[in-house]
């Protein structure tokens, strides 16, 4: 087990899997399927999310909502950079997500803007001044066909 994981049984599991299916699902029901207290699911829930494990969130569509520009974007980083480029890139809060990769590139980022106009200046005036990013190329989604969050246990 790598440093700083904790051992997750057969309960947490579970408790996750039903999460997964219905954030809003009551630790009542929860406790009575897994023949446990509901204090047991309250206290390896709080456990979960305070070990960065679960986190209970509301996801939704972002072109459903307007926010119509959804870009995946792969960036190359000078390697001896790439911390600095990083912790530069999660301070925008247009970029939803930053994963370091293999291949052709580095990072790749998910840009979610209301418009072509603000994704044109989240590459114009914020990427491009961080220092050590040598190169991007962008990619708009169109739709999302799938999008699902039932993984993470066996």
């Amino acid at each position: 087990m790598e440093k700083g994981q904790i051992q997750m049984d057969v309960i947490d599991k579970t408790i996750i899997k039903h999460l997964q299916i219905d954030g809003r699902k009551s630790y009542t029901e929860i406790a009575e399927e897994l023949g446990v207290t509901v204090g047991t699911v309250r206290n390896r829930v709080q456990r979960l999310i305070e070990n960065g494990i679960l986190k209970i969130v509301a996801v939704v569509d972002p072109i459903k909502t307007g926010m119509s520009t959804v870009a995946m974007v792969g960036v190359k980083v000078r390697l001896n950079r790439l911390q600095g480029v990083i912790e530069e890139l999660v301070k925008i809060p247009e970029v939803r997500l930053v994963a370091a990769s293999t291949g052709m590139f580095d990072l790749f980022l998910q840009i979610i803007t209301f418009s072509i106009e603000d994704y044109y200046r989240i590459i114009s005036e914020k990427l491009s001044i961080i220092e050590g990013i040598e190169d991007s190329h962008s990619f708009m989604l169109l739709q999302i066909n799938k999008q699902t969050y039932d993984w993470g246990v066996k």
